[in-house]
């Protein structure tokens, strides 16, 4: 094969490598905030499960608060009840009496449903704080994996740029150019020829001619429907049929003690 072919070969190899490598490089920070997100997400339940609960506390607080203020109210109107003149002040202050212990009624049940709803909150909170350690945990090793992960691919890829810039060394640079301008537009610049005559990668039947010169894989042929430089793959040798066996002759079976008594008989 021609040496400056081989290397496309190899150079197309490494290229494509190459550009796995940089798509991954480029998805891990993707794949970081992705983690982050979710982390984030963590955080904000336990927030959101923190801030009920203190919410309750405060209303449970406003509505203690305002059961005094009507035990106060209650305490005034008992006092005045005793220095009223006519029974019609007194039903007022009944009346204001009667108000003031409903409200604290109401207040109860308020502070009742809290309490209730307390354990399921605490449960809630107990629950996201549990998530949110197992994620900060699998966030951490996440990260610490996209690290290396970078780390690695970075490496081989100032490997494989070194090695990419000795395959282009000795090419000329009319067949770089070309082989540049399609792996561009085409995504891979070369393409295998099987003994099917076809470029396996448009499928397109190349001409006898075309076939021909490609199978030396001495001279830079050209795909003529996607231009991509073509070179031959010889089918693998054909395996050499087994030798048949000779056949072995079948025993002849003994004579009985039986058949030959009755032989001698004869």
């Amino acid at each position: 094969m021609n040496s400056d072919l081989q290397k496309l070969i190899d150079l197309q190899q490494v290229d494509a490598r190459i550009a796995a490598l940089k798509t991954e490089v480029a998805a891990l920070p993707k794949h970081v905030k992705e983690i982050e997100a979710k982390l984030a997400g963590s955080k904000t339940r336990v927030e959101a499960a923190q801030a009920a609960m203190k919410a309750d506390e405060t209303a449970r607080r406003k509505h203690e608060s305002d059961i005094q203020d009507q035990q106060q109210k209650i305490s005034k109107y008992r006092d005045q009840s005793l220095n009223v003149k006519t029974n019609q002040e007194y039903r007022a202050l009944m009346d204001e009496i009667k108000f003031a212990e409903q409200k604290i009624a109401a207040s109860e049940d308020k502070i009742l449903e809290i309490m209730v709803a307390a354990d399921a909150r605490k449960e809630a909170l107990k629950q996201a704080e549990a998530v949110l350690k197992a994620d900060t945990a699998e966030n951490e090793k996440e990260k610490e994996s996209a690290r290396l992960r970078t780390a690695e691919d970075e490496k081989e890829l100032a490997e494989l740029t070194e090695q990419r810039k000795q395959l282009r060394e000795g090419v000329s640079d009319d067949v770089l150019r070309h082989y540049d301008r399609v792996l561009k537009l085409r995504g891979s610049a070369l393409s295998a020829v099987h003994e099917n005559q076809m470029c396996s990668v448009c499928r397109v039947m190349l001409r006898p001619q075309i076939f021909q010169n490609v199978m030396t894989n001495e001279q830079f042929v050209t795909c003529d429907s996607c231009q991509r430089i073509l070179y031959f793959i010889p089918p693998p040798p054909k395996e050499e049929p087994a030798e048949a066996k000779p056949k072995q002759a079948e025993p002849v079976p003994e004579a009985t003690e039986a058949g030959t008594g009755e032989t001698a008989a004869q």
